[in-house]
């Protein structure tokens, strides 16, 4: 069911329980002298929406049929539907009046015919009631299909653009890694054949988790060790990394490989022009009981493009938080006194769950 049942049966003991209320309500307003019958009235409230939980499933079948109605057949559907929609009252209005029979039963030892005259009228005053208390279940059905058709929809394109940010990521990781293999093919060929082998392994690791779009940030930090391996053996000891993970955060879910380019940001520019040992360093905070912070930091001479905007990595990090958490993120980035680079997320904590 579109609808939890235990949840249609909720709302059945609910809506039962605010038609009493009214109907007791009505009762003291004009002081009828007469006793209130806390048994009958009750009584059918429970019959009459314990009915129509007895028919959701039927009804969740008509939602969803009607969400999926095509346009050449719309008429002949939606003359079926007023067919169901009869019956259905029909079935409901028979259902509730026997169903109270029997209740009333166990109080006055008095079980009417099924076909007596008062249950005959009954069903033809009443099926007009039914028709249109079914009418208002339908809409809320179909409000329900719709929506979680919508979600549904809404997740299959934030996927589809993780995706397309992922491409983008690819082919700029592989270009600059390389790059560096290029470098060093003539000065050390044999540190090249390690980076030849080791990019084999990430990019064949990379490939098989293709179709993830979230990870672990335990899994994120693993991936970039094993990128820094790549970078190391260009760098050698010219290249220090540091890392500051709280056990608490380990677990936390974030987009699949979002660290990738703010590490390959922070080795191009970071390492640029600095005499010294470069030095990276990546922690991550429990900043709340719900919030995470993940900052990567270098002490290198800084983004040059930080003055005039992101640049294609950073760029590439806010889209897919845009995308992953909507607006519920914050993505900071600059310079750092007296020099160095910083760039920090923070967005709320959820435990990953492997699929």
């Amino acid at each position: 069911m579109s609808i939890g049942y235990h949840w249609v049966l909720i709302a059945a003991g609910v809506i039962s329980l605010l038609v009493v209320l009214e109907d007791y309500t009505g009762y003291l307003i004009n002081q009828f002298e007469y006793p209130y019958s806390w048994y009958t009235v009750p009584a059918k409230a429970l019959v009459n929406y314990g009915g129509w939980a007895l028919l959701a499933p039927i009804i969740d079948i008509q939602a969803q049929r009607l969400i999926r109605l095509r346009t050449e057949n719309r008429w002949q559907s939606l003359l079926l539907a007023v067919l169901v929609a009869v019956v259905v009252a029909l079935i409901h209005r028979g259902l509730a009046i026997r169903l109270f029979d029997y209740v009333y039963f166990l109080k006055s030892d008095f079980l009417p015919g099924l076909l007596s005259e008062k249950n005959q009228t009954l069903l033809m005053t009443g099926w007009i009631t039914s028709i249109i208390q079914y009418t208002i279940i339908l809409l809320i059905f179909l409000a329900v299909v719709y929506y979680k058709g919508y979600l549904q929809k809404q997740k299959e394109l934030n996927e589809a653009q993780l995706r397309a940010l992922k491409m983008q990521l690819h082919p700029h990781f592989l270009f600059n890694t390389l790059h560096s293999i290029a470098a060093l093919i003539d000065i050390e060929p044999k540190a090249a054949q390690k980076m030849v082998s080791q990019l084999g392994g990430l990019m064949r690791n990379t490939l098989d988790q293709d179709d993830k779009s979230s990870a672990s940030l335990h899994e994120e930090i693993s991936y970039i060790k094993n990128y820094l391996d790549i970078e190391h053996v260009r760098f050698q000891d010219r290249l220090e990394i540091t890392y500051d993970i709280e056990e608490a955060v380990s677990n936390a879910t974030l987009p699949y490989l979002i660290l990738q380019p703010l590490i390959e940001n922070a080795i191009k520019h970071g390492m640029q022009d600095v005499q010294e040992a470069g030095t990276i360093k990546i922690s991550a905070i429990m900043k709340t009981a719900n919030r995470v912070v993940v900052t990567v930091e270098d002490n290198g001479l800084g983004l040059a493009k930080a003055r005039h905007g992101k640049g294609l990595g950073l760029e590439n990090v806010l889209n897919r938080l845009s995308t992953f958490y909507s607006e519920d993120f914050r993505f900071d980035f600059g310079k750092k006194e007296p020099h160095g680079f910083a760039v920090s997320m923070e967005f709320p904590y959820q435990e990953f769950k492997k699929v």
